[in-house]
């Protein structure tokens, strides 16, 4: 199965439903940007049982979902027994393949474990070819016992409380038979049941993963994302209280769930005081606040669909929020009446999204907002000009565009690319700038000069290099995958993009199929009264209108070339999605010579560009002429994508500046 859900499964009884329902409380909490579906296996679940975990599941409304599988009680007959305080069923992960057939990727996790952090960068581990991702296990490392399995000392055993599962190699390997033969052959040998089967079989094909995403009890990690409460001492045990320093984490995660009334058994353990401090809901302690200030938010609350709103949409509000930020929009150029006194306010994907008032109450609206930073795509829009409190700004240089800029753009006379030319908010950075509030960051070093140039920077102003993150399909083999004989254009239609090359692209190669994805926005007439003449007579010609999601991916994946013909570009996010896919690059823009290294480069390409575009035609047939050179050259560009721009990375070093910015203000 291929969608943005994260896949998580559990196998439990009726009696284990309450910790795994606390589980799943605290990977939603921990994850409000991302999407999980959830497969709960089991021989005995009640249907009330069922009800509560729909419930919790369904609770925040942001798509998450649950499927029941009912196992038979006879599933696992004949596995080796001999640890008292667990059950068979957590010998039915060896059946995870057989029972979730349309599954490929999944993270099993045992119930008796709390979340609490981010699980996107565990879910994006690349597995290639290995069977699992797990963690050491420290305490069996620790012991003489890895020969008595017929392991090497050198062999690393893992905890299997928390694995990411490579389903679609275990079945195409037929492990699971291996795994059911392998556990009858060393009944009499092993001591940790499945755990040792699973660490026999996956000899050799395991990907090791950092020890924070399985904190043990015996474990000393600073801030672990899974602390896993193994042993027979659980933070439920109402005879003896359980030793581990985030236990209290269970209690305040069973409070808020719908078996709270277990709450009152096992509190006398673990003191209010203890669990607000370890959940950190102290009223001392205060998220950090992010504004971000953008001027779309692909199209949400009407905005257009661009890149700044993808990058802010798609990637920040989804991301970088959790435990310690939080992050609200600012739509700070929506066209309010000057007099309009209350901000709006939308539910966007879980996250707030304000339209502000109409300028004559916006400084009084801002002074009264509680951010700690602002954080802005190329600001577009001087609304921080109206904080008077001197809270500091993330300034990520996307596309800055100096007077020269402009003036190359208006070369196109077909109809001329709307000026937004702002002295003002120009000025304003470089203010902002000497009062030294502005960190820079910038998606790539060529933009660098340009952003001196237009902030009138000192040469010596730092900037940081912060790429743009991409979700990356790791599971992509550009050797092995099949490519159509496709062409792609991906972008709003309007005047910069110059769309009208790729058609006449198109209609001078009949032997490919051209794919314009986009539709028009700004200028919408004036932009359709020009496209209109190519939709029809251009048998090779497809326009999509505006994609998304896996539909969009579909598009990029299966294409050879993405072509770009805009008269500006910085740096489109459409390459960095095409290059993820060994989809290669046809253009006369060269942003970090991306172009050069994964395509043909034309050259530039000034005007209306229509006798140009013999230039195109001919780097296309060059680029597709030789099949090795393309699948070298796919290759290559998958790996650029996925060492520079992964999204956990991305996440990480954002979300660490944030943070000793506003710490450094304290």
């Amino acid at each position: 199965m291929s969608d943005s859900n994260i896949s998580v499964a559990f196998t439990i009884n009726n009696d284990y439903a309450q910790h795994c329902c606390v589980a799943i409380l605290s990977i939603i909490s921990c994850n409000p940007g991302s999407s999980f579906r959830f497969y709960i296996i089991s021989d005995d679940l009640r249907e009330e049982t069922k009800e509560i975990f729909v419930n919790t599941i369904n609770a925040d409304g942001t798509g998450n979902n649950v499927v029941f599988i009912n196992v038979s009680p006879d599933l696992c007959n004949g596995m080796h027994m001999n640890i008292n305080y667990i059950t068979y069923h957590t010998y039915i992960r060896f059946f995870l393949s057989y029972l979730l057939p349309e599954v490929d990727k999944l993270l099993y996790l045992d119930a008796d474990l709390i979340v609490n952090g981010d699980l996107e960068p565990l879910w994006n581990t690349r597995l290639k070819d290995n069977y699992c991702a797990g963690i050491k296990d420290n305490w069996i490392e620790s012991q003489d016992y890895k020969y008595k399995i017929g392991l090497n000392e050198n062999d690393v055993y893992i905890n299997a409380g928390v694995l990411l599962l490579n389903l679609k190699k275990i079945r195409e390997d037929n492990i699971m038979e291996k795994l059911i033969d392998t556990s009858i052959m060393y009944s009499s040998r092993i001591k940790f049941q499945d755990q040792d089967i699973i660490n026999i079989c996956f000899k050799d094909k395991i990907v090791f993963l950092p020890g924070k995403y399985n904190c043990c009890n015996n474990d000393k990690i600073e801030n672990p994302v899974i602390i896993h409460f193994n042993g027979r001492i659980k933070p439920w045990s109402l005879t003896e209280k359980c030793r581990n320093p985030y236990c209290a984490l269970y209690v305040g995660y069973l409070k808020k769930s719908s078996y709270s009334y277990y709450y009152k058994k096992i509190k006398k353990f673990h003191t209010l005081r203890t669990i607000k401090k370890i959940m950190g809901i102290n009223a001392k302690k205060k998220k950090i606040k992010v504004g971000l200030i953008i001027d779309e938010y692909f199209g949400a609350c009407g905005t257009a669909f661009g890149g700044y709103g993808f990058l802010s949409r798609a990637y920040i509000s989804r991301y970088i929020p959790d435990e310690n930020i939080e992050v609200e929009v600012i739509l700070s150029n929506y066209k309010r009446k000057r007099w309009s006194f209350n901000a709006i306010e939308e539910k966007v994907d879980g996250v707030k999204v304000i339209i502000p008032p109409g300028k004559k109450f916006v400084k009084q609206w801002i002074n009264k907002q509680d951010y700690d930073i602002y954080l802005t795509v190329e600001l577009t829009h001087n609304i921080i000009r109206f904080d008077k409190r001197r809270k500091p700004i993330i300034h990520w240089i996307q596309d800055p565009r100096p007077w020269a800029e402009w003036k190359e753009i208006e070369t196109v006379k077909l109809y001329p690319e709307d000026c937004y030319w702002n002295s003002e908010l120009y000025d304003l950075v470089n203010l902002r700038n000497k009062q030294g509030l502005v960190t820079f960051v910038s998606q790539g070093y060529f933009l660098n000069p340009l952003a001196k140039e237009l902030y009138r920077l000192p040469e010596e102003t730092p900037i940081r290099y912060l790429p743009n993150p991409i979700d990356i399909d790791y599971g992509f083999e550009p050797r092995t995958f099949k490519k159509k004989n496709s062409i792609i254009f991906i972008g709003r239609i309007e005047s910069v993009k110059r769309g009208w090359l790729f058609c006449e692209i198109a209609k001078r190669m009949p032997e490919y199929e051209f794919y314009m994805i986009g539709q028009s926005f700004r200028e919408k007439s004036k932009n359709e009264t020009i496209m209109n003449q190519y939709s029809s007579g251009i048998n090779n010609l497809h326009f999509t209108g505006h994609l998304e999601g896996e539909e969009k991916m579909r598009h990029i994946r299966e294409a050879r070339i993405l072509v770009n013909t805009s008269i500006h570009e910085a740096l489109p996010i459409t390459f960095l999605e095409a290059l993820a896919f060994g989809t290669l690059l046809v253009s006369n823009r060269d942003p970090e010579n991306l172009t050069s290294k994964f395509g043909r480069y034309v050259g530039p390409v000034l005007g209306d560009g229509f006798d140009k575009i013999d230039l195109y035609v001919d780097a296309i047939r060059d680029l597709l002429k030789d099949e090795k050179e393309y699948t070298e050259l796919s290759c290559k560009a998958v790996d650029y994508i996925r060492e520079v721009h992964p999204v956990d990375k991305f996440t990480t070093e954002l979300r660490q500046l944030i943070t000793d910015i506003v710490r450094n203000l304290k």
